[in-house]
């Protein structure tokens, strides 16, 4: 199961350097986020959290998520993020800024992962 997530954020990022993720620190090549701004094996991280904000990018999905009592963005595949409001994130890189071309947008924090649905808890 990890081997294929991975392989889906590989691929999500990789698409990305294809389609128009621009980064904003000057010397950044136009290229994958993944190659600037990947965590090491041991610091990728999954999150419970509740999407509050869906921004669609063409096939990229732009996810404003409420976790642990903080908001962060997150960028993933539109045709693999899943409708739901409670959802696992796992994040395989982190941007402290970025710019979206496509959505002509600056974010001050970006993670780049997929989600998972997660059912709701009984209390």
């Amino acid at each position: 199961m990890k081997r294929r997530t991975l392989l889906a954020a590989l691929l999500l990022l990789a698409a990305g350097a294809l389609t128009g993720w621009r980064l904003l620190t000057p010397t950044a090549p136009h290229g994958n986020p993944l190659t600037q701004y990947a965590l090491e094996d041991k610091d990728v991280f999954t999150v419970p959290a509740r999407v509050l904000e869906r921004v669609a990018a063409g096939s990229y999905l732009y996810v404003r998520l409420e976790a642990g009592g903080r908001e962060h963005w997150l960028a993933t595949l539109r045709a693999t993020a899943p409708d739901a409001t409670l959802v696992r994130a796992t994040v395989f890189a982190r941007a402290d800024r970025f710019h979206s071309a496509r959505l002509r947008r600056d974010f001050d924090g970006l993670w780049f992962g997929v989600l998972r649905p997660t059912p709701a808890v009984q209390e």
